[in-house]
């Protein structure tokens, strides 16, 4: 599995723009306040060498496309020669020469610039991991595991994103302790349809630190659908290194999606007799929708069975046994979200480690 931190084959500088005609820079500028990016202008083509390999696109006008081909830069990807008016044959010509992966003719090209400049500036989604948490009998504190895990990662100093996929919890922003923080909740996206942004969203959630929370809010259920839900786990997936998603143990369309989506699935379950049942009838479901399924046990006083002997039982590899404190309940209960060190937190580093999260580097 990828360290989440891996961002292999992304550049890292700003698009970059090279035209001398004031009319094509102002159209181009404006489209870059609209995808959220701030550009590199440069109104001479030897001017472009500097920033050409490392910009993560290149916006090249047509006034200035010969003159750019003929110095001789080093071919790259994301290359995009931009034209005003009606396209024609000489336009396209250039478009060779330049070895443009696209010409755009504005104004018509417009709505495809702009999603083209945030793609170029959003990380591929291959270097972000979806894990999934859900209870494999009720009770088993699937949500103070995710809220923990989460938190946890975000305080490594990696890029999370927390998404409440159950419509009739209580809501995870409960056991973080950030229901009153400002930002917009499941409501507030339902209707979301299409491509979402992920600086778009990043910059809409309630936030902790490196930890941006999706949730819903306390008023009455919305209707959330599978495409809205696929959209912005997109996102997310786009803008974060880690997505952790609180699922139900009984997922409708938006859910069941979500659960699809998932590179890794943690099962939480206690280890008596009719929660190792319960889990067992759930994992028949689960095993056709997620490939990777680890165990997670919270142990209790007095457990029926250990947590090898589930793990063999269930056929589940175990990835971990979380302790049941009342110091994590009372933590959670007073506002304060999981405890920031102790035996949870420790189990949440482990497990975090296990599935190839690394901590970030300062």
């Amino acid at each position: 599995m990828l360290d989440a931190m891996q961002r292999a084959g992304t550049t890292t500088g700003p698009p970059l723009i090279v035209t001398r005609d004031p009319a094509l820079t102002e159209q181009l500028l404006r489209l870059c306040a609209a995808a959220a990016v701030t550009p590199e202008v440069v109104s001479e083509a030897r001017d472009a060498r500097r920033g050409w390999a490392r910009a993560a696109c290149a916006l090249v006008g047509d006034d200035l496309a010969g003159d750019v081909a003929a110095i001789g830069l080093p071919k790259r990807s994301e290359v995009v020669l931009v034209a005003a008016g009606p396209d024609s044959a000489a336009t396209w010509q250039r478009g060779v020469a330049l070895h443009a992966d696209h010409v755009a003719m504005l104004p018509d090209a417009e709505g495809w610039l702009v999603d083209r400049l945030s793609d170029c500036l959003e990380a591929s989604e291959a270097a972000c991991l979806t894990v999934g948490i859900i209870g494999g009998c009720g009770g088993a504190g699937a949500s103070t595991l995710a809220a923990a895990l989460a938190t946890v990662a975000s305080r490594r100093r990696v890029r999370t994103m927390l998404v409440d996929a159950d419509a009739l919890s209580g809501g995870v922003e409960l056991v973080l302790g950030c229901e009153d923080f400002e930002g917009l909740r499941w409501p507030q996206v339902a209707s979301t349809h299409g491509r979402v942004s992920a600086a778009a969203l990043r910059a809409a959630l309630p936030t902790l630190g490196d930890l941006a929370v999706l949730s819903w809010d306390r008023g009455g259920e919305a209707s959330l659908d599978a495409t809205t839900m696929l959209s912005i786990l997109s996102a997310g997936r786009r803008g974060f290194d880690l997505v952790v998603v609180d699922l139900p143990r009984r997922p409708d369309d938006a859910a069941s999606a979500a659960l699809t989506s998932c590179d890794v699935l943690l099962v939480v379950t206690t280890s008596g007799v009719r929660a190792t049942a319960g889990a067992g009838r759930l994992l028949a479901l689960l095993r056709t929708q997620c490939a990777d399924i680890r165990l997670v046990v919270r142990s209790r006083a007095g457990a029926d069975l250990g947590a090898e002997t589930l793990s063999q039982m269930l056929h589940v590899p175990l990835l971990a046994t979380i302790p049941t404190k009342r110091a994590v309940e009372r933590s959670i209960e007073e506002g304060l979200g999981p405890p920031s060190r102790g035996q949870l937190h420790e189990r949440c580093v482990s497990m975090l480690e296990q599935i190839g999260v690394g901590a970030a580097p300062r």
